[in-house]
């Protein structure tokens, strides 16, 4: 018993001695590091696997058909809103998109969009084709072929210019291509006004019924995507 009191307090000190030193490294580093500096920034996100379903366009910038990579540079972003926007912008019908955001055109197959025209939003960039027969879950399916316009006419708000026009099915329409070709056919012709009881949202051109608008649904957009016309 007196050995191990002789042991103990030198075991005590040699404890202290690197607690010591351990305290004098942490001030070491602390004292090293600049004054005020912050934690690097968070590196931008990448959400691939977006799909443009045709050659598309949103004002200046031209989107080739196949898929996107989208690079958020605003943290409230996700990848599930900046999809969700992306496809609303490329819905479209004349290229205007909803303020405060506005379209940065950094080539074919790339763009930037902007709050304000400079606050950060998020970045698309084309990375691969699209397979045959894509589906978009937010820009739902695309009808085959192209639809004619003969002569330029109005419909309701809505201005249709003589050329080829796209059909779309929005995610969970129940309309069929061919029926919505035929729907749109006779809108045309009805003389400027929508038979009842259709009605249309003026800044995606997309028809519907207000008993059921999602079953109801289809939307109309330029071969040549959208922009002032």
């Amino acid at each position: 018993m007196q050995a191990l009191s002789r042991i103990e307090p030198r075991r005590g000190r040699i404890a202290l001695v690197a607690l010591i030193g351990l305290c004098a490294a942490v001030a070491l580093a602390l004292a090293a590091r600049p004054a005020g500096a912050a934690a690097p920034p968070a590196k931008p996100t990448a959400c691939p696997g977006f799909r443009v379903l045709h050659n598309d366009r949103i004002g200046a910038a031209v989107f080739p058909a196949g898929s996107y990579t989208i690079t958020l540079q605003d943290p409230s972003l996700d990848c599930k809103s900046s999809a969700e926007l992306f496809a609303r912008f490329l819905e479209d019908y004349d290229g205007v998109l909803p303020k405060p955001w506005t379209v940065a055109n950094e080539g074919s197959g790339k763009a930037a969009f902007l709050r304000n025209g400079t606050g950060p939003g998020f970045s698309v960039e084309l990375t691969g084709k699209n397979p045959e027969n894509a589906v978009n879950p937010d820009l739902g399916q695309l009808c085959p072929g192209t639809f004619m316009v003969n002569s330029t006419t109005v419909v309701g708000p809505l201005r249709f210019t003589k050329g080829q026009f796209l059909i779309y099915l929005p995610a969970g329409s129940g309309i069929t291509c061919n029926r919505a070709s035929v729907l749109f056919t006779r809108f045309l012709g009805a003389g400027g006004t929508l038979p009842d009881p259709w009605k249309l949202i003026n800044q995606t051109a997309t028809f519907y019924k207000p008993q059921n608008p999602k079953r109801s649904a289809f939307r109309i957009e330029p071969l040549n995507g959208s922009g002032r016309r």
